[in-house]
C-alpha cells in the first residue's frame, strides 16, 4: 500500500519514473510525456516539431503562467480579460460542440486536465467528473438510486447555459481541487492550483457582485453559491470560519421565510437537505460553547428524517434512527456549557436515556429494512452505532455531564475496539469508504486513551481515505488528532477546540435550479 504525505506535492507515488525525462514542449504546456526518442509522439500528433530532452532550455520557448498575460499591450490586455471573464456565449458553445469529447472519453481512467484555453479547461474538467469523479461515486447507488448523482450531460450543460458564473467556476473548483488531491503528476499540480485559484477569485467576484443587487441577493443560485464556494475551500483545505458562510446561508433563508417554506421548493430541497445535514454533523466537532443553531436542527428534524427515510443521503450513511441521536446530543453539549450546578442531575439523566436508545439500536433490523446490500447495512449499522456511542460519552464527559467513572471507561475501550474492527472492513470497500469519516474521526478522539497502534491506524487510514476521495478533509482531521495526541490533554473540546467540519460531500446537486435560468 504507497503511503501519503500530507500535501499533494508531497503525494508521489515510487513509480520508478524518477530518471523519465520530459520534452520542453510538454514541460512548457504542462503535459505527461512519452519521453519518446527522437521526440515525443504528443508532439508529433500536435504537429510541432519535438524540442527533445536537453539539459539547456530551447530559446524559442517561453515559461508562462497559465491565465497570465505577458505582453504589455494594453489591447492584448483586455481582449485577454474579456475572454476570461465575458464571453461566456463562445465558452458555452465551445462545450456543447465538444460534447461528443465528452462522451468519446467517458471510459478513461484518469483523464488530464490539460491548461490551455478556456473552453478547454472545462470540457476536460467535465470528462474528468464523468470518468473519475462520477465513477467513484456511483457505487452509492447501490444503496438505492441516489437523485443527488449523476453524470454531466450535453443536457446540463445547455440547461446552465445562463445560470451565474459563480456556479460554473465554483464546479470547476470542485472538480480541480479533486485532481489536485489525487495527482502524482508534481509538473501538473502548480498550473492545477494557479487555475483553481483563478476560477475561486472569478467565482468570489461573481457572487459578490451578485450580493451586491438587492433583486438577486436572496436568490435560490445564491444559496446554491455559497455552498458550493464552501465546498470548494474545505476540500482545498484553506483555513476558514466554514461557519460564518452556514449564518449567512441562514440569514437568506430567514429572509425567504424561513426553512420550512424552502423546503416546499423542489429545487431547493437538495440544498436545504446539504445546509442542515453539514451544521449538525459540523457541530460534533466543534467547541461546546461555540455550536451553530442547534434550535434550528431540532425544528427541522422531522422534515429531514422524511426525506432520508426515503433515500440514501449524498453527504453520509448514517442510520436514520442514529441520526437524532447525534442531534440531541449536540443540544445536550450547548446545555453542558451554559450549565448551572444545579441542573447536572437532570442532564445527565438525559445523557443515560440517549445511551440506552443507542445501545437497543438494531443494526441487523436496519439491514433487513433495506432492499439491497443487507451485509454492507449490517456493517455499516454497527460502525455507526459505535461512533455515536463514542461520541456521546466522550463529548458529554469532556463537560461533565457524563461522570469518568470506570463503567463507561470500559464501553468506551469496547466500543473503539469494535470500530477500529469494523472500519477496517468498511475502509476497504468502494461502497462505504467514503462515508466513514466521521466514524474514523470519533475513533481518533478516542485513540487518545488507546495503543499507539490505534493511532497509526487513524493517521494512515485517513491520508489514504484523502488520496482516494480527492479531498484535503482527512488531512485536516489527521493534524487535529495528531495535535490532541501530543497535548496531553484527553477531552473532546481540547481536540476540537475550534470549529471543523469532516464532510466528504464534493458539491451541491443544482440540476433543479436549471429550469430558473432559462
Amino acid at each position: 500500500m504507497p503511503q501519503f504525505s500530507e500535501l499533494p506535492s508531497q503525494r508521489m507515488r515510487n513509480t520508478g519514473g524518477q530518471g523519465k525525462r520530459h520534452c520542453w514542449e510538454c514541460r512548457r504546456r504542462c503535459l505527461v510525456c512519452d519521453s519518446k526518442e527522437p521526440g515525443c509522439k504528443r508532439c508529433h500528433t500536435s504537429g510541432i516539431p519535438c524540442p527533445g530532452y536537453g539539459d539547456v532550455k530551447p530559446t524559442r520557448l517561453k515559461w508562462i503562467t497559465p491565465g497570465r498575460v505577458v505582453s504589455r499591450d494594453q489591447k492584448h490586455k483586455k481582449n485577454s480579460r474579456r475572454k476570461y471573464q465575458d464571453d461566456h456565449e463562445k465558452i458555452t458553445a465551445g462545450m456543447i460542440r465538444h460534447i461528443t469529447t465528452v462522451e468519446k472519453y467517458m471510459n478513461i481512467t484518469i483523464p488530464q486536465i490539460e491548461m490551455n484555453d478556456e473552453v478547454h479547461v472545462i470540457v476536460q474538467s467535465l470528462e474528468y467528473f464523468n470518468s473519475c469523479i462520477y465513477k467513484d461515486l456511483a457505487p452509492i447507488h447501490d444503496f438505492g438510486h441516489n437523485p443527488y448523482l449523476y453524470q454531466i450531460s450535453a443536457t446540463h450543460i445547455r440547461a446552465a447555459r445562463l445560470s451565474p458564473d459563480y456556479l460554473k467556476y465554483g464546479m470547476l473548483c470542485m472538480i480541480m481541487s479533486h485532481r489536485i488531491n489525487q495527482t502524482s503528476n508534481i509538473l501538473q499540480l502548480k498550473p492545477l492550483t494557479e487555475k483553481f485559484y483563478f476560477y475561486w477569485g472569478l467565482a468570489v467576484r461573481s457572487l459578490n457582485d451578485y450580493l451586491n443587487r438587492e433583486d438577486k441577493r436572496a436568490g435560490d443560485t445564491i444559496i446554491a453559491g455559497i455552498l458550493t464556494l464552501l465546498l470548494a475551500d474545505i476540500h482545498q483545505g484553506r483555513s476558514l470560519d466554514w461557519r460564518c458562510h452556514l449564518g449567512a446561508i441562514y440569514k437568506l433563508i430567514t429572509l425567504r421565510g424561513g426553512f420550512y417554506a424552502l423546503c416546499t421548493s423542489i429545487s431547493m430541497q437538495p440544498l436545504m437537505l446539504c445546509f442542515w445535514s453539514m451544521a449538525v454533523i459540523g457541530d460534533t466537532t466543534c467547541p461546546a460553547s461555540d455550536l451553530f443553531m442547534t434550535n434550528l436542527h431540532v425544528e427541522a428534524l422531522n422534515f429531514v428524517l422524511e426525506k432520508y427515510s426515503i433515500m440514501a443521503s449524498q453527504i453520509h450513511l448514517c442510520p436514520i434512527q442514529l441520526f437524532p441521536e447525534i442531534l440531541k446530543i449536540n443540544h445536550l453539549r450547548m446545555k453542558g456549557a451554559r450549565l448551572d450546578v444545579f441542573d447536572t442531575k437532570a442532564l445527565q439523566e438525559v445523557a443515560y436515556e440517549t445511551l440506552e436508545r443507542i445501545d437497543f439500536f438494531s443494526p441487523q433490523k436496519l439491514a433487513e429494512s433495506k432492499h439491497s446490500c443487507h451485509e454492507d447495512w449490517v456493517l455499516v449499522g454497527r460502525a455507526y452505532q459505535a461512533a455515536v456511542a463514542l461520541y456521546c460519552i466522550l463529548s458529554l464527559q469532556s463537560l461533565s455531564v457524563l461522570p469518568h467513572s470506570s463503567a463507561l471507561r470500559m464501553q468506551c475501550v469496547e466500543h473503539g475496539e469494535v470500530l477500529q474492527t469494523l472500519l477496517k472492513e468498511a475502509l476497504a470497500s468502494k461502497r462505504l469508504k467514503r462515508f466513514m469519516i466521521w466514524p474514523l474521526v470519533v475513533l481518533g478522539a478516542e485513540a487518545v486513551h488507546g495503543s499507539e497502534a490505534m493511532r497509526t491506524f487513524v493517521a494512515s487510514q485517513l491520508s489514504e481515505l484523502s488520496y482516494d476521495a480527492g479531498t484535503y478533509v482527512p488531512l485536516t482531521a489527521k493534524r487535529a488528532l495528531e495535535q490532541f495526541w501530543s497535548s496531553g490533554e484527553t477531552r473532546w473540546d481540547v481536540c476540537f477546540g475550534r470549529p471543523y467540519i469532516f464532510t466528504l460531500q464534493i458539491a451541491v446537486d443544482t440540476s433543479r435550479l436549471m429550469p430558473l435560468y432559462k
